[in-house]
């Protein structure tokens, strides 16, 4: 009888072990395009110009318990940038600025995150763009209610760090220095 309950205590620790195993993996993440905009904000001539990119993508592993298995890749077509001027825009493509002939894409990767509390986190991420890569630190809310989540948040860079615009503008009287990027992200969980 006893060597009975100790195989079911055994049996049941067995069980739970597994089961908190399950619920600390990370979730696999879908961005929906439709529901999600990721837009840039530069001082231009003392106003700000606001352009936005219409075509990304985001491979998003993110469990709010599962912290260290957490990953998330942004890959940004850089030739996909619009201000509503297409003279400006291909201007910001060139060669000058963001570079979308020689290196079509920017990349956005995480290595950490780190709970602040809510749905806040700060995040250690690196960002490669015209063949620079710098790491970055920044906030981020990601509010998970069920199978939807929606992450939003604001990365400030200095734009010569990546060498955008940084022959011909590069002291930030013209083009501001400072580059607000402001993204947000709606997702669906997968499987």
């Amino acid at each position: 009888m006893r060597t009975k309950r100790m195989r079911l205590l055994a049996s049941l620790c067995g069980s739970l072990a597994l089961a908190a195993a399950a619920s600390a993996e990370a979730a696999d993440w879908r961005v929906d395009p439709a529901r999600s905009t990721l837009t840039v904000e530069v001082d231009q001539g003392g106003k700000p110009l606001t352009g936005r990119f219409e075509r990304f993508g985001a491979e998003i592993r993110f469990d709010p318990v599962g912290l260290a298995d957490s990953r998330v890749v942004v890959t940004v077509d850089l030739a996909s940038f619009e201000t509503g001027d297409p003279q400006r825009d291909q201007i910001a493509t060139s060669h000058e600025f963001l570079g979308a002939a020689a290196q079509p894409q920017a990349r956005y990767e995480t290595r950490s995150f780190k709970a602040l509390g809510g749905d806040r986190y700060e995040v250690a991420a690196e960002l490669s763009l015209k063949g620079v890569t710098k790491p970055l630190v920044h906030p981020v809310t990601i509010a998970i209610r069920g199978g939807e989540a929606r992450a939003t948040g604001e990365v400030v860079l200095t734009r010569t760090d990546f060498g955008v615009g940084a022959r011909q503008f590069p002291h930030g009287d013209q083009v501001g220095l400072e580059v607000r990027v402001r993204f947000d992200l709606a997702a669906t969980r997968q499987g």
